[in-house]
Formats: structure tokens, C-alpha cells, sequence
């Protein structure tokens, strides 16, 4: 599947793929579909949100931070950070949603990036208090509004 994966972004330059996990909630949901595109590691910023192989699946994390021979991801709705991502298994970068009803938000456009990295910031800090905690869910509400600003307030 993954090698399929990467066989269609080297010839296409973009695949959409479905999201099957709550880990990036609330911005990422079950149903939606994620745009990824290859990045080189060096083009690869906090903050920003990459599909990567764990064992034989595509999974889809926000980067906390970039290593010479790895990255640190972790998802939003998540307590941890996951273990080390070593840059080959890193098959691409997200730079676009579409929601079920058709929303489509282009994560490479302003403002983006930038909510992007204070995100990953907010998870960074997050990572250090116990999940469910108030602090842990304190630090969520900006992850909430910046779904509802993907998603359309309602």
C-alpha cells in the first residue's frame, strides 16, 4: 500500500487519501481526505502535518521537531509524541483537507503555516501534562478553534 502510495506521488506530484483515525482531531476527522505531496526533509517545518509508513499503513501526524536522522510527530489528539519517524519512512506532506461536505482548505496558503507551527508549539507544551488533565485540556481549545475555522463555524 505505502509503496503504491509513493509510486503515485513520484509520477502524479499529489494523491488524495482517506483519513481512517481520530488522532488528529479536531482539525483531521475519520472521512476526510488529506492531499499529500512529496517533501524533502529540509523543506519539512514544525508544525506542519506528514504521512508517514508505520509498519505497513499510512499514518498522519503533525511534526514537533526535525533530527538529522529523524523527526518527532505526534498526533493531536494525542497524549505523546509517537517514537522517532526515520526520514525514509517519511512518504509525503499534507497540503490539503477536504471535509466530507466539500469544504477544501489549502494548509499551504496563509494562515496555514503559521497556526501551523503555534500548534505544534501548543503540543509540545501539551505533551508535558497528563492527558485529560485541565491543563492538557486547556491547551486544546486552540486546536478546536482552528478547527472551526477549517471547518466553518458554526
Amino acid at each position: 500500500m505505502i509503496d503504491l502510495l509513493r509510486d503515485v506521488l513520484a509520477r502524479e506530484g499529489a494523491c488524495w487519501v482517506r483519513e481512517a483515525s481520530p488522532s488528529m482531531a479536531p482539525l483531521v476527522r475519520p472521512g476526510d481526505e488529506l492531499c499529500l505531496t512529496p517533501v524533502p526533509p529540509a523543506r519539512l517545518r514544525a508544525g506542519a502535518l506528514v504521512g508517514y509508513r508505520r509498519a505497513d499503513r499510512l499514518v498522519v501526524h503533525r511534526v514537533l521537531a526535525r533530527r538529522r536522522a529523524f523527526v518527532v510527530t505526534k498526533g493531536d489528539a494525542l497524549g505523546d509524541p509517537d517514537s522517532p519517524v526515520a526520514w525514509e519512512d517519511v512518504v509525503g506532506r499534507v497540503v490539503a483537507l477536504r471535509t466530507p461536505a466539500g469544504r477544501r482548505v489549502d494548509l499551504a496558503a496563509f494562515p496555514w503555516p503559521l497556526l501551523d507551527r503555534a500548534l505544534a508549539v501548543l503540543a509540545v507544551v501539551g505533551a508535558r501534562f497528563e492527558p485529560g488533565g485541565p491543563a492538557w485540556k486547556a491547551l486544546r481549545a486552540p486546536f478546536h478553534l482552528v478547527a472551526r475555522l477549517a471547518r466553518g463555524a458554526r
